[in-house]
């Protein structure tokens, strides 16, 4: 048997199908996070994204995401979350409801230490140039959530 033999034509192709495959067609635009400080998120703090001129028109998602430790005591997370152009002729804003703990008892998100969520939220059309404002705060009943490690937002041109 020939140590040197070469490699299958064919698995030459279904290696490059597959890489292919997986970078897909979307282009991340905005990926950033905001640590929160002692994993401890108050009602009042008030989270701020800003993309500024937008180098592309399009279709951009953008997709909240967040980490959570053990310290975390619930089994979802309620959040006010609102995008807008800054010329101000469009705003979108929801409140993302987000199970922590499926119906099952098994945990959402990847990670094992820190789970990591994400939780799409809107696709918005925009213009070269368009600055876009992304506000996040949490929408649960007590004043301060435990176990949120970080707030973060992940924007994708899914065009191009």
């Amino acid at each position: 048997m020939n140590p040197y033999k070469r490699t299958s034509p064919y698995i030459v192709c279904i290696f490059l199908i597959t890489l292919f495959i997986s970078c897909g067609n979307h282009n991340t635009m905005f990926h950033e996070y905001v640590a929160i400080d002692n994993e401890e998120w108050y009602y009042n703090d008030s989270l701020h994204f800003e993309i500024d001129s937008v180098e592309i028109s399009g279709n951009l998602t953008t997709i909240l995401e967040f980490r959570t430790s053990a310290k975390y005591p619930y089994r979802n997370i309620s959040i006010v979350m609102e995008q807008s152009l800054r010329n101000g002729n469009k705003r979108i804003q929801k409140t993302v409801a987000y199970d922590i703990i499926d119906s099952k008892g098994r945990k959402n998100g990847e990670g094992i230490t820190y789970m990591t969520h994400q939780v799409p939220f809107c696709t918005m059309n925009v213009n070269t140039g368009d600055t876009i404002d992304i506000k996040i705060k949490h929408n649960m009943q007590d004043n301060m959530l435990p176990g949120i490690t970080d707030i973060g937002v992940l924007v994708e041109d899914i065009e191009h």
